[in-house]
């Protein structure tokens, strides 16, 4: 029930919402660049797990950027590559993080939208949101 209720409400902000077997993620591209041959992508990813022993969500938000197709330092060569800002658990805020990102891209998303519409659903069933970056 709870599943369900944190969907229908990320669905109301655009993006994609998928079950990945105990997370639900919530995936929105936030500004694409293109440059001749080349793609890249600033993507907003927000992992919430739902422990019902301790009555818990855990909220995980990340950056990631993503780019392939020709190089423009390298001429000919074909490249994909993916930066991502994982493994480690860090506090703060995700408009810090995407600080690092902003002089590559211009967008207008509202970080906070998630957060708080997360939270609203956590409370109305009862439960306490936890929240951390990933970088």
């Amino acid at each position: 029930m709870l599943s369900l209720a944190l969907t229908e409400a990320l669905r109301e902000l655009g993006g994609e919402v998928v079950q990945r077997g105990e997370e639900l993620v919530f995936t929105k591209v936030l500004a694409e660049r293109r440059v001749f041959l080349a793609r890249k992508k600033l993507v907003y990813r927000a992992r919430l797990r739902v422990d019902e022993n301790t009555h818990e969500v855990r909220l995980v938000e990340s950056l990631t950027e993503t780019s392939s197709g020709l190089a423009g330092d390298s001429g000919v060569q074909f490249q994909a590559e993916s930066y991502r800002t994982r493994p480690a658990l860090r506090e703060g805020t995700i408009a810090e993080q995407a600080k690092l990102f902003g002089a590559n891209y211009c967008y207008t998303f509202d970080f906070e939208q998630v957060r708080t519409a997360v939270e609203r659903v956590v409370r109305e069933h009862g439960y306490t949101l936890r929240h951390a970056l990933a970088g």
